[in-house]
């Protein structure tokens, strides 16, 4: 018994060390997840000022630049300065939420800034392409009116054709919910993620 003391004073050094370390470590996750939701909040901004920048820009069959877009070619150039090179068509880009890392969204409601929204303009699937920038609206390139600012409820055209959305990465909320996570992240910063998204919305 009269060694009692010597032996707990270092295991109770031990056990406030080990705490110290905990809490460190929980604090850097919360850093590191602040960090990507200030990324993807940015993202989403930055999309949609680029999306609004070219308001007015008249409509070009097959056009992919300022000086004229068709639909697909206007959301391929907004997103082009996010990393995403996007396929020159609207069913294309509809499909790419197949491949990892995308999300398929249904229903308008759980739209986010940044999603490509799709329509059914032809006897395709899809037939239109264009960006969500909140509050129900949406912008696109036209052929009857190129680069404008549209509603998704519109209840005479736009509405009744609603298809869907594909949510890019880049815009994508993660969650740092365990180590591994965040080591995979800590790897490849590059990709603008750290994390699994939460389930897919219907």
């Amino acid at each position: 018994m009269s060694n009692s003391p010597r032996i707990t004073a270092p295991l109770r050094r031990l056990a406030g060390s080990t705490l110290i370390l905990i809490l460190a470590s929980q604090l850097a996750m919360s850093a590191a997840g602040a960090d990507v939701y200030r990324d993807y909040v940015k993202q989403r901004h930055h999309v949609r000022q680029r999306a609004q920048s070219q308001i007015g820009t008249p409509y070009s069959y097959g056009g992919t630049t300022p000086s004229g877009f068709d639909c697909s070619g206007f959301t391929a150039w907004v997103w082009h300065e996010h990393g995403a090179e996007l396929p020159h068509s609207s069913s294309g880009q509809f499909g790419l939420a197949s491949r990892d890392g995308y999300r398929r969204i249904w229903k308008r409601e759980n739209l986010e800034i940044g999603d490509l929204v799709f329509h059914k303009t032809t006897g395709a699937t899809v037939g239109h392409v264009g960006i969500y920038v909140g509050n129900g609206n949406f912008i696109s390139s036209t052929s009857s009116s190129g680069v404008q600012v549209r509603s998704l409820y519109d209840p005479y055209y736009w509405g009744p054709r609603w298809v869907g959305a594909t949510r890019l990465p880049a815009t994508i909320r993660y969650d740092f919910d365990n180590e591994s996570v965040k080591r995979r992240h800590d790897r490849h910063p590059e990709r603008g993620h750290a994390g699994k998204p939460g389930p897919s919305l219907l």
